[in-house]
């Protein structure tokens, strides 16, 4: 989902007249911040995958920690409204995986629905224990795991979580505001002399 809205931010931002090289300008405090936090998640759900046993042992202080640098670095930039999606987003995620010691819920119908055989194999026999089924949930944190998919009719097949939307939506606005001119535009007053070079208020 990130990829599409990343994509789709570019080329609405360029419709408004956006430039596409502005994004090489970084506006964002804590850039490197954001990356490593980005990174560690991938990163971690990627070695689980492999099977690293040390990785899955501390995948839940792993997750917090990316959770928790992302979400900080990210109230510094809250002067871009876009900014609070992808916070309260991370929040949503982050809050489903600690409560259900380090595992995402997803709601493994939709999986037999779009025929992942492997996958669903994989999550109910423990291979992928970054998940769980949605019926092991813990409380009210089932409606914040992956219950949502795409539609028959879309070609690339997803499951994504409340959490998740809210990301990417923020991403595709952020990324429309980064590339608008006006972003780039301060706000400054014109002084105004009189013929004895005194400022007119």
């Amino acid at each position: 989902m990130i990829i599409e809205g990343i994509l789709l931010g570019i080329l609405i931002g360029k419709l408004k007249g956006g430039r596409f090289k502005r994004l090489g300008h970084s506006i964002l405090k804590l850039p490197w911040i954001i990356f490593f936090a980005f990174s560690l998640q991938l990163l971690t759900s990627i070695m689980i995958s492999l099977g690293e046993t040390t990785i899955i042992k501390y995948r839940l202080i792993l997750y917090a920690l990316s959770y928790c640098l992302l979400i900080i670095s990210l109230f510094f930039n809250i002067q871009f409204q876009s900014i609070w999606f992808i916070i309260i987003g991370s929040l949503a995620n982050f809050i489903a995986i600690v409560f259900n010691g380090g595992s995402m819920p997803i709601d493994i119908n939709h999986l037999r629905r779009m025929k992942l055989t492997n996958l669903l194999t994989s999550i109910e026999t423990g291979g992928l224990p970054q998940y769980i089924p949605i019926e092991k949930a813990v409380g009210y944190t089932k409606y914040l795991g992956k219950i949502l998919a795409t539609p028959n009719i879309y070609p690339l097949k997803q499951i994504f979580s409340v959490g998740d939307i809210l990301v990417v939506l923020g991403i595709f606005l952020l990324i429309q505001k980064m590339m608008s001119p006006n972003i780039y535009n301060r706000d400054s007053k014109v002084l105004k002399l009189d013929h004895k070079e005194k400022i007119i208020k």
